[in-house]
């Protein structure tokens, strides 16, 4: 169980398996040692296809596209044109 207030988050980290109670190995790690296997299937939820290597996801092309969308966003150019259509800056078609 984890509260967050004003954006501190107290608590521990936990398995990503649902009500799993073991502790993780370290907080790098998002599964703990039992349920260790469930880093080579795929990441959507409700799917049991073993994942690409390289990837964390399948060769689905709907889970490939969450996956390479989800990277897009740590991506110098994602972040600065999201931080252009916040400045609300008008820019004239001839300039």
């Amino acid at each position: 169980r984890v509260v967050v207030i004003d954006g501190i988050t107290i608590g521990h980290p936990c398995c990503g398996v649902f009500n799993c109670p073991k502790p993780l190995i370290s907080n790098r790690h998002r599964f703990c040692d039992k349920h260790d296997h469930h880093h080579k299937m795929c990441a959507v939820e409700d799917c049991q296809a073993p994942n690409e290597a390289g990837y964390m996801t399948c060769t689905e092309p709907d889970h490939r596209l969450l996956e390479t969308t989800h990277k897009k966003r740590d991506k110098a150019f994602f972040q600065l044109r999201g931080r252009l259509q916040r400045s609300n800056v008008a820019h004239p078609n001839d300039a």
